[in-house]
């Protein structure tokens, strides 16, 4: 079962929940790689910073709430190798933050953009090593799409469960050798994958909207609750609610 009457119902609620009011940088600075970061690094970028974007694309999958990562290739360079979400620099051509976040999610994973409704914006996130500001966007597609990705900049793709990232067992510490030093990182692991730094800073925004708003509990309520529905009605050979006028034979 891919898109159920209970999935459908969550885009709705995400929206609302980010139209409260965002949590803001601290709770993305609460997933940082290592306490070290948290205590030296900068929050506020100087004039001189680039611009870029990152779509955190949802769908239902499977009767539940999913999201896309990607790793990119080890090219030299501070974010070679990576777990990421899709996403990249704001060309000049792009007519806003959000035509930046679409246009690359296409580009790398192949998911068409003209079906992709946007929800929101998280809060951009300043990163230092790269001196760039990277505005979250949250998008949402009515069916898992048939990715193809960018074999040039991408290496492989894979489908995340957003339920699995309420769990805080997920995240893990480990020793990362970072630029010739070892450091202590702070990670979400998904089936051995490694999800750290700004992609996990930005990802735990969401989780907080999401564990606020109480809304995959609320979706997974609607789904057990159409269910049960659809099985009264099939164990009857008469089913029928008088004031909305509908009858099952």
């Amino acid at each position: 079962m891919e898109k159920t009457a209970a999935t459908v119902q969550f885009p709705g609620l995400l929206k609302n929940e980010i139209e409260k009011g965002l949590p803001g940088s601290g709770v993305q600075w609460e997933m940082a790689s290592s306490d070290r970061m948290v205590r030296n690094f900068p929050r506020t970028a100087g004039p001189d910073a680039a611009v870029a974007a990152v779509l955190i694309l949802l769908y239902p999958y499977k009767g539940s709430v999913h999201t896309v990562f990607m790793q990119r290739h080890n090219y030299p360079g501070v974010h070679g190798g990576q777990i990421s979400f899709p996403g990249g620099k704001k060309e000049q051509e792009d007519r806003d933050i959000i035509h930046t976040a679409l246009r690359e999610t296409e580009e790398e994973t192949g998911a068409d953009s003209s079906k992709i409704t946007v929800i929101g914006t998280l809060t951009p996130l300043f990163i230092p090593v790269s001196n760039i500001v990277v505005t979250p966007v949250v998008g949402w597609i009515n069916d898992r799409p048939g990715f193809n990705h960018q074999a040039e900049e991408v290496v492989f793709l894979f489908d995340a469960e957003l339920r699995r990232f309420l769990d805080k067992s997920i995240i893990k510490i480990k020793p990362f050798e970072i630029r010739g030093e070892l450091i202590n990182v702070r990670y979400f692991d998904y089936d051995g994958h490694v999800i750290w730094g700004a992609t996990a800073m930005m990802l735990n925004e969401l989780l907080t909207i999401i564990r606020s708003g109480n809304m995959l509990c609320r979706v997974n309520s609607l789904r057990n609750a159409w269910q049960e529905f659809i099985q009264a009605v099939l164990l009857c050979d008469h089913f029928s609610i008088p004031d909305a006028g509908i009858t099952f034979l």
